[in-house]
């Protein structure tokens, strides 16, 4: 294998600046086979809807009493939706819809209603969660004080996670030092290797990653693999799949982008998983295609965060890989083999708490942690997000605690790859500035980390501060107490302010926009 390419971070956003110092903005590859795949399974699902909506236009101007049962039902319907235990949110802009488009709006909310679409899917999660426990050593409150001890005992009851000691944490700043040394952990494999992205993608990194999995399967080494088909369907060719199964790789595809109308679809795993032997673990915001180390510029330079971990926390990683590989297997594992086989010689007496978050629980875990740490933080609040997509809850926290004097600052990018939620992400951001958010947008970058430090604790993972990551996408993330790594992210945060600006009032926009943007913020829960 051809030695590892290292890459600098200050150094790749150089390289690529235009002459009038802008980054170059390139697509590199495209995949016809996604693209229609794609265009298929949309174009299916709106020939399906439509037939339905026929058959209901065609009941309506047949029988002048069905009018009068839609609106009873739509009424019965909001009754449900307002009495549910939804956020408060997403109960206003159903309603509004049901009552709005009485006549139909009532069908697309049972069509979308989580019990109906993924209620069968949530008790075969809660299955294997409750028959996997019992591989876990028991609860046992750790020596813990303050913030530490309160969010420990919120994420083991929220989720069962468990709080480890005796582990280690290395942060990396950029996509290209965690897949660096992610490669190195992959070349000492010699048991099995768990992969676990939203995306996977062909091209230099693929090869790369490709090449040592390939010749870890030669030699015996098991290779699991999760990717979810709507974040790959359009970057990973036919070719590269039979590859990979051809070498004799395990792969799972996670929800498959099928021809039919179901709202299911818009569960999806976001989760970002590599686990080593049960030795070593990463995690963060990257997933594996090339944009995340820079070597294909899409939106300027990619800003993201990764996380290795070594030590009795790689077990958490592991479990929540396997129960995944269990619901899409449909055949019960036996977690024995794979646990338990961390280096014991790791000595630590910070905590470290890899958690999940997603349709498996029945908390929004990962929102909760993120408030938690907003709310216990006193001295700073730090964010990195691509997207800003908040509840009132989280307004309310920030604001409050900017009021308060608590140094909060959002770090977001300052080139969107979404431009409707890039409107929404700067309308909920810009608002904050008059309570005293400080908001700062990365130059000629994308910033894709996402995480939150105080002066208690770091959390970072694949979670963005939105309603997808947290009530509809399988999330995951850590936190931790320790103190080298929270400098480290510290740092990180110093230098990425240096290369940002400040937003210190909100942007004048015309009326269309404006009106644009209030009809995204209005149907934003949903989003």
């Amino acid at each position: 294998m051809q030695e590892n390419k290292r890459y600098h971070p200050l150094e790749m956003r150089k390289k690529t600046r235009s002459p009038n110092g802008r980054f170059v903005k390139i697509r590199t590859e495209h995949n016809n086979v996604g693209l229609l795949k794609g265009a298929l399974a949309l174009g299916s699902v709106f020939l399906q809807l439509g037939i339905i909506l026929l058959l209901y236009f065609y009941f309506v101007a047949g029988y002048s009493w069905y009018l009068g049962l839609c609106y009873i039902l739509s009424i019965i319907t909001s009754v449900y939706v307002l009495s549910s235990s939804r956020n408060a949110a997403s109960k206003a802009i159903w309603v509004l819809f049901i009552m709005v488009l009485f006549i139909a709006g009532f069908i697309v909310f049972w069509l979308s209603e989580d019990k109906f679409v993924y209620g069968k899917a949530r008790k075969r999660h809660a299955k294997i969660i409750e028959r996997s426990n019992k591989f876990v050593k028991p609860y046992s409150p750790p020596n813990l004080s303050g913030t530490a001890k309160a969010d420990a005992k919120y994420l083991y009851n929220a989720g069962g996670f468990l709080p480890y000691r005796n582990s280690q944490v290395t942060y990396y700043n950029c996509g290209a030092k965690t897949f660096d040394e992610m490669l190195i952990s992959l070349e000492n494999a010699k048991k099995f290797i768990f992969i676990e992205f939203f995306i996977i993608s062909d091209g230099v990194l693929f090869n790369r990653i490709w090449d040592v999995l390939e010749q870890k399967l030669s030699q015996g080494v098991e290779v699991r693999i999760i990717y979810d088909d709507m974040g790959t369907s359009k970057a990973l060719t036919l070719k590269a799949r039979k590859k990979i199964k051809r070498a004799g790789a395990q792969v799972k595809v996670f929800n498959k982008l099928l021809a039919r109308f179901s709202f299911a679809m818009n569960y999806r795993d976001h989760r970002k998983i590599v686990v080593i032997d049960g030795v070593a673990a990463y995690t963060g915001g990257c997933n594996l295609s090339d944009e995340y180390i820079n070597e294909k510029r899409m939106y300027g330079y990619w800003k993201d965060t990764g996380i290795k971990i070594e030590g009795r926390a790689v077990d958490s990683l592991t479990l929540t890989f396997l129960r995944q590989w269990e619901f899409l297997n449909k055949n019960t594992i036996e977690y024995e083999s794979y646990l338990h086989l961390y280096n014991e010689q790791i000595i630590s007496d910070y905590v470290v708490i890899p958690y999940a978050g997603g349709p498996d629980y029945k908390l929004p875990v990962c929102k909760g942690i993120y408030e938690n740490v907003i709310a216990e933080a006193n001295e700073y609040i730090y964010i990195y997000t691509p997207y800003f997509v908040p509840d009132d809850s989280l307004i309310e926290a920030l604001k409050n605690k900017a009021l308060s004097g608590v140094d909060v600052r959002l770090v977001l990018p300052d080139i969107p790859d979404k431009f409707y939620v890039y409107m929404l992400t700067m309308g909920y951001a810009e608002r904050l500035i008059a309570y005293g958010v400080k908001i700062y947008k990365m130059r000629d970058s994308f910033v894709h980390g996402k995480g939150v430090l105080t002066e208690n604790c770091a959390v970072i993972g694949s979670a963005n501060f939105d309603m997808r990551s947290f009530y509809q996408q399988f999330e995951n993330g850590i936190y931790t107490n320790d103190k080298k790594f929270m400098n480290d992210v510290l740092e990180d945060f110093n230098d990425t302010f240096g290369e940002c600006v400040q937003v210190t009032a909100p942007q004048k926009h015309g009326r269309i926009y404006r009106a644009a943007r209030g009809i995204l913020r209005i149907i934003s829960p949903l989003m």
